[in-house]
């Protein structure tokens, strides 16, 4: 398999939020509605690296994308939860900045590693990447 790009950083950055998150999340109140948004955020923050170590397991290039673009997908929504927690209720706001930047170098890092890929294989098969946006998903599955 071909050599991938910033292949341990992004493995150790993203498991470095993993544990910033995991710290974070533990020293937080334990009402309600904390512990739903500290979930919904333990959920996607740590699934960040679950899938760019799935990615780096996979059988092929397009398994590794695939697994990258869940995981830049994971790091977007884990930046609106901290964004959410941020907005909603009084936490340290340094540290809460510190996890945001976190979340945006992982996302153009992803995005970067994803867009590198995709030129390389195209450029392998002479063919262009095709756009995949939301409708053509679902006119893929719907004409099955």
């Amino acid at each position: 398999m071909e050599q991938r790009p910033s292949r341990s950083m992004v493995q150790d950055n993203s498991f470095r939020l993993a544990v910033q998150l995991v710290g974070y999340i533990r020293r937080q109140q334990k009402d309600h509605v904390n512990l739903v948004l500290t979930g919904q955020l333990l959920q996607s923050g740590t699934s960040i690296g679950t899938n760019v170590e799935e990615a780096l397991g996979g059988h092929s290039s397009r398994d590794f994308v695939a697994k990258l673009a869940i995981a830049a997908n994971e790091a977007w929504e884990t930046r609106y939860w901290v964004r959410c927690i941020r907005d909603t209720q009084p936490h340290d706001q340094q540290e809460l900045a510190d996890l945001l930047n976190e979340c945006d170098g992982l996302v153009k890092m992803l995005n970067s590693i994803i867009l590198t890929t995709r030129s390389r294989l195209a450029s392998s098969t002479g063919s262009e990447p095709k756009p995949r946006t939301q409708n053509s998903k679902l006119r893929t599955w719907r004409s099955r």
